[in-house]
């Protein structure tokens, strides 16, 4: 028998019984549904802290202390060390602004070092404080504008911050634009002021957070391990290179993790396909006998089967990645909505990171936007293919070996 006379066969026994066959499409739909979906979203945000971490360059390092603060004779020993091209000291505590509940950081920069340390400058209103110890602030967009996308502080007006039993008063002189998500650095959630005032006010001459950049990120991994020689202990190092390898691997375990949990409702999906087609053999058993006594072989009637069981996965693949690409982007709108700026995750992480101050660790993704990976959709779809052969195989060669007389007689 030809294969186009196999395919019209096999798609008229499908249409036969259409509810079952939809039934199985949708059962083979859902784990490919699941891979796409899920992978998209880990892809998306692995992207996006990716991305965040490019603002502080692959040349940068980040010194965080470790209780003690670092002091001008620590900036001088780093500055001094083979392969570093520029050294940028900060001081930072956790605040709260009056009448906002979640902390935010308090960060004393100079403003020539900004750039370096958040990236291009983009501000929505007014403009960059002096470096002269003034009372001066620099807003981030999070703090500034509320929920109904109005500022809440404009040039011009005051900001009460909250540390302690204290409060300070600083004049706002510019709002930062929106920067979307962070891992390391949150400027959205930040006030960034002259580090000379933050020093006078807080009665130290010392640092919390030192910005290493090397001279070429080839250099990177040798000025980590001499800063790492020079602090011992006393300071958690961490390279932007480092973390983007780390996250990295994360992403692409976490994936594996998930195409591991999701392939399970492919066994559900087998099941299903096998059970149809186990039933359609049973069905057909009277015609089976007829085509066989009419002269097809043993071969066309396993064909007939196995194609049956090609084109229900190639149709649930098809049903799976259309709702596989439908529902991420409905997930990741879900979950932005949910753990953005403002969502508990976020307040939860930084008043356990203690914010850029206390270890860098809050890490806050505001937005991602899933990312298909073609190579998950084919590792979807081929699972999808090889199960409904594989489900199809017994039933197929179970058909090809009815003897034409016996069938004729089965009732």
């Amino acid at each position: 028998m030809r294969a186009s006379d196999i395919m019209v066969l096999s798609m008229r026994q499908l249409r036969e019984r259409r509810l079952r066959s939809v039934l199985t499409f949708l059962a083979i739909a859902v784990g490919v549904t699941s891979i796409i979906a899920l992978s998209a979203q880990v892809e998306g945000v692995g992207q996006s802290i990716t991305q965040s971490l490019q603002t502080l360059g692959p040349d940068s390092i980040m010194v965080i202390s470790r209780g003690t603060q670092f002091t001008e004779a620590d900036v001088v020993r780093l500055k001094s060390l083979d392969g570093v091209s520029g050294v940028t000291p900060m001081l930072s505590v956790n605040v709260r602004v009056a009448g906002l509940e979640n902390p935010v950081s308090f960060v004393g920069i100079s403003s020539l070092d900004l750039v370096s340390f958040i990236g291009e400058l983009r501000l929505l209103d007014g403009s960059v404080y002096y470096d002269v110890p003034a009372p001066q602030a620099l807003v981030g967009y999070d703090i500034a504008v509320d929920d109904a996308g109005e500022l809440r502080y404009k040039a011009g007006q005051p900001i009460l911050l909250q540390t302690g039993q204290s409060s300070i008063t600083l004049t706002v002189v510019g709002v930062l634009d929106d920067y979307g998500a962070a891992l390391m650095i949150q400027p959205g959630s930040s006030v960034f002021v002259p580090i000379e005032y933050v020093k006078t006010l807080m009665r130290t001459g010392g640092y919390t957070i030192i910005l290493v950049k090397a001279e070429t990120t080839e250099k990177v991994d040798q000025v980590t391990e001499l800063v790492g020689y020079v602090f011992g202990g006393r300071a958690q190092i961490m390279s932007v290179k480092q973390i983007s390898q780390i996250v990295t691997s994360i992403i692409s375990q976490i994936s594996l993790l998930f195409i591991g949990i999701t392939g399970t409702s492919f066994i559900a999906a087998g099941l299903g396909t096998f059970n149809i087609m186990m039933i359609s053999v049973l069905e057909r058993v009277r015609e089976i006998g007829i085509v066989k006594a009419l002269g097809m072989k043993d071969r066309g009637v396993l064909m007939l089967y196995i194609t049956q069981g090609l084109l229900l996965g190639l149709f649930g693949s098809i049903i799976g990645v259309t709702l596989g690409v439908v529902t991420a982007y409905v997930l990741s709108t879900l979950l932005t909505a949910g753990f953005g700026p403002g969502g508990e995750m976020m307040a939860q992480g930084q008043q356990q990171g203690g914010g850029m101050g206390g270890g860098m660790g809050a890490m806050g993704i505001s937005s991602f936007t899933p990312v298909i990976s073609p190579t998950y959709v084919g590792i979807a779809v081929a699972l999808s293919i090889a199960v409904t052969l594989l489900s199809s195989a017994y039933p197929a060669w179970r058909a090809s070996k009815l003897s034409p007389v016996e069938a004729l007689r089965y009732e």
